[in-house]
């Protein structure tokens, strides 16, 4: 923890920190209206899979949030939670998640997203002055 501790030290990270808060801020706003009922069908209505989901990512996002704005090491802890843990279940339990061709494809381009975010922290990790 006291590396990732001495990395937020980095000017670049600092800001990439808080550009990340703001967009974990807004997928917990996405979980948060998926679970009060703004969502694209009623929650009550959705799997059980998307439900669980739909809580667990709502709290670690926004701890994640608080954590990454603030620069601290259990920012980044949650945020490498979060992003590694979304890898394992749309990849080894996709079927669990997505039932049409239109979810998968929202799932990829998740994924996708979630890599890009992950090598420039990464990038950033590697270059620290």
């Amino acid at each position: 923890m006291n590396y990732l501790a001495q990395i937020t030290n980095n000017s670049w990270m600092k800001i990439y920190l808080r550009i990340l808060a703001l967009i974990f801020t807004y997928s917990g706003l996405i979980h948060i209206t998926n679970i009060i009922g703004l969502g694209q069908q009623p929650w009550l209505e959705t799997p059980l899979t998307w439900q669980i989901g739909d809580i667990i990512y709502a709290i670690l996002d926004i701890v994640a949030v608080i954590g990454l704005w603030q620069r601290k090491a259990w920012g980044i802890s949650c945020f490498l939670i979060g992003i590694f843990s979304q890898f394992l279940i749309y990849t080894v339990f996709l079927d669990y998640f997505a039932f049409t061709e239109q979810q998968r494809t929202t799932i990829y381009g998740l994924l996708g997203t979630e890599v890009i975010l992950l090598l420039i922290f990464l990038v950033l990790l590697l270059l620290r002055k």
